[in-house]
C-alpha cells in the first residue's frame, strides 16, 4: 500500500513539474518571427486577451490565462506597444505585460506643410488623437504660451526623429518636442539670427520657404542670402512656395498666373516682408543655411533650363528674365503645365 501511495505522489509530482514547466517554461509565442500588439489606455484583461486572439499571438490561451492569474496581471493591465519575440514563454510575455515594459517607436517628421499633416502624422505614428492634437496646434491660448500664434506654431518643433512610447501622453509629447527646440536654438543660433535682424520665428519662416525652392542642399545657402538681400532693400521675395501654399496646391508642377493673382496673406508677390508663417517644417540644414548664408549680390534665382535641379542666380532683372524665358520655354516643349 504505502509504495502504491509512494508511487502516485510520485506521479502527481512529476505531472506537476511537467505542468509547471508547460505554463510556465515552455514556449508560448504562435510565431517564429517577432510579433507586436497595442494595447490602448483604458483596456482591461478581456480587453488584452481579445488583441491576442486578433493577432495569434499565443499557441495557448489556457496556459497564458494560468500564468496571468498565477501572477495578478488582470489587476494590473497596462497600455503600450509591446514586441513578443519568438520563444517567449508565459511568464516571460506576462512580466512585460504587468511591468508595461513597452518597446519604444519612433516619429519620424518628414515633410510636413501643415498643422493638418502633423497632426495626422502624430495620430498614425502614436497613441494620440489627430483631431485633439489639431485642436491644440489651433488654440490660441497653447500657442501663446510659446509665444507664438495659430499661424506660426509649427516653428516651435524640429525636425528630427523622436523616440517615445506609443502611449506617450499629449502633455508629455509637446514637452519632449519643446526640449528639442530648445536644445536646438542654443545661444549661438540666437545670437546669429539677433545678428539678421531677425527672430526665431522669422529665421524658421524664412527656412522654409528657402527648403522648399531647393533641391541641391550645396544651393540652401545662396538662395537664403537671395531672399534675405530682398528682404534687406524692402524687395517683395516672390517666393513660390509661398503660392503653393495660400492655395494648398501641394501637387503644382508649374506655378501660374492663377497662382500669382490669388490673394492671400501668404502670396509674397503681392505682400512685401515675410508671411504670416512657415510654409513647411524646415530641416536643421535649412535652418542653418539661412543664420550662415551665402553672401553676394544676387537679387534673383531661377531653375536651370537644363533641368539638372540646380539654379542659375542673377544680379539684375534683365539677366533673370533671359533664364527664366529659357526655363519657360523648356517646360512648354515639355507639355509641363
Amino acid at each position: 500500500m504505502l509504495k502504491k501511495i509512494f508511487f502516485f505522489l510520485l506521479l502527481a509530482a512529476v505531472a506537476a513539474i511537467v505542468g509547471g514547466y508547460y505554463v510556465f517554461v515552455e514556449p508560448n509565442i504562435n510565431n517564429t518571427k517577432s510579433i507586436s500588439i497595442k494595447i490602448p489606455t483604458g483596456s482591461n484583461y478581456e480587453d488584452v486577451i481579445q488583441i491576442l486572439k486578433e493577432r495569434d499571438v499565443l499557441k495557448s490561451e489556457l496556459s497564458f490565462d494560468v500564468v496571468s492569474q498565477f501572477k495578478h496581471y488582470p489587476e494590473n493591465v497596462k497600455s503600450g506597444y509591446y514586441v513578443f519575440t519568438a520563444g517567449m514563454n508565459n511568464r516571460q510575455i506576462i512580466n512585460m505585460l504587468r511591468a508595461g515594459w513597452q518597446t519604444p517607436v519612433t516619429l519620424v517628421i518628414y515633410n510636413i506643410r501643415t498643422k493638418e499633416e502633423f497632426a495626422s502624422l502624430i495620430g498614425r505614428t502614436l497613441e494620440l488623437d489627430s483631431v485633439q492634437i489639431i485642436s491644440k496646434l489651433n488654440d490660441t491660448s497653447f500657442c501663446n504660451t510659446f509665444h507664438l500664434d495659430t499661424a506660426t506654431i509649427l516653428t516651435r518643433f524640429i525636425v528630427d526623429n523622436y523616440e517615445c512610447y506609443w502611449s506617450i501622453s499629449q502633455h508629455k509629447l509637446f514637452d519632449k518636442l519643446n526640449n528639442a527646440y530648445e536644445k536646438f536654438w542654443n545661444q549661438e543660433r540666437i545670437t546669429k539670427a539677433e545678428a539678421l535682424h531677425l527672430s526665431v520665428t522669422e529665421v524658421t519662416t524664412l527656412a522654409s520657404i528657402v527648403e522648399k525652392e531647393v533641391i541641391r542642399d550645396k544651393e540652401l545657402p545662396t538662395v537664403a542670402g537671395v531672399y534675405l538681400n530682398r528682404l534687406r532693400i524692402g524687395m517683395p521675395l516672390q517666393a513660390d512656395p509661398t503660392l503653393v501654399f495660400a492655395l494648398h496646391d501641394f501637387n503644382a508642377r508649374r506655378v501660374t498666373g492663377y497662382h500669382k493673382n490669388f490673394d492671400s496673406p501668404y502670396n509674397t508677390y503681392k505682400y512685401p516682408g515675410l508671411p504670416p508663417g512657415p510654409v513647411c517644417m524646415p530641416h536643421k540644414k535649412a535652418i542653418d543655411a539661412v543664420l550662415n548664408y551665402e553672401q553676394h549680390a544676387y537679387l534673383y534665382f531661377c531653375a536651370s533650363p537644363e533641368l539638372n535641379g540646380y539654379s542659375l542666380f542673377s544680379k539684375t532683372y534683365a539677366a533673370q528674365m533671359k533664364v527664366a524665358a529659357q526655363y519657360r520655354r523648356k517646360l512648354d516643349k515639355l507639355n509641363v503645365h
